[in-house]
């Protein structure tokens, strides 16, 4: 079998992260899914951004959910990357929605930083606003959040994240597990198929990695380097 592979930010190896130049990259390299990640701001609109503090990106010593999306907006979260990718912005989840619409499927991460107050409504709302419920996956560390959306519609396709610091399942009915690839073992990956889910592992860039996760089964790579990992997929008797 052989895995799909999801861009982690998009093409963040080559373009600042959840951005549209990154997300325009993995669509141009073939990605079968982008992962991103989605977080309220003080406004309750949904933008895409990893941080809750805007220090690493955009150089700034403020926190997201104290800002709206108009300042948010404002910001400029690539220069930090190299001159290139100076002014470049961040982007509201609609507006990657509409970059990515027929081009490939999205990942929308939640992001909890505590201050939000509608962020699983709106992600719901805005996939069936967006008709894209059949072209996502929602996931997240948080295990309320993705409960949440999962009541809120129980045919949206739903996974947690599982990190090694906390290798906790959650004890709701999920579609897929995201783990990071050092908890992927050949006796995990049987169980999760066995239960009729797939399995997603992260975030895979070395070549001998991504190949020991191909051997393994797994349904679902992400990675920072989706060219190297489709040429590896591709290349004979790997």
């Amino acid at each position: 079998m052989t895995p799909l592979i999801t861009a982690h930010r998009g093409y963040s190896q080559l373009a600042p992260e959840n951005t549209m130049p990154a997300f325009e990259l993995a669509i141009e390299n073939q990605a079968d899914l982008i992962e991103l990640d989605v977080q309220e701001t003080q406004d309750h609109e949904l933008v895409v951004l990893h941080d809750s503090h805007l220090m690493r990106l955009a150089g700034c010593d403020l926190n997201l959910w104290d800002l709206t999306m108009a300042e948010l907006t404002n910001l400029d979260v690539g220069q930090w990357f190299g001159d290139d990718f100076k002014n470049t912005r961040i982007p509201s989840l609609a507006s990657v929605m509409d970059l990515a619409k027929d081009r490939v499927k999205l990942n929308l991460e939640l992001k909890i930083h505590g201050h939000e107050q509608k962020l699983g409504s709106q992600v719901v709302e805005l996939i069936h606003k967006k008709n894209w419920q059949q072209n996502c996956v929602v996931s997240s560390l948080d295990f309320d959040i993705l409960q949440q959306v999962r009541t809120l519609d129980p045919e949206l396709t739903v996974g947690p994240v599982i990190p090694p610091s906390r290798p906790e399942y959650p004890d709701f009915e999920v579609d897929f597990y995201s783990i990071h690839f050092t908890l992927a073992t050949p006796d995990r990956v049987e169980r999760v198929h066995a239960e009729g889910k797939t399995i997603h592992v992260w975030t895979v860039n070395q070549a001998s990695d991504m190949q020991h996760m191909i051997e393994l089964g797994v349904d679902n790579i992400i990675t920072d380097q989706p060219l190297v990992l489709k040429d590896w997929l591709n290349k004979p008797n790997k």
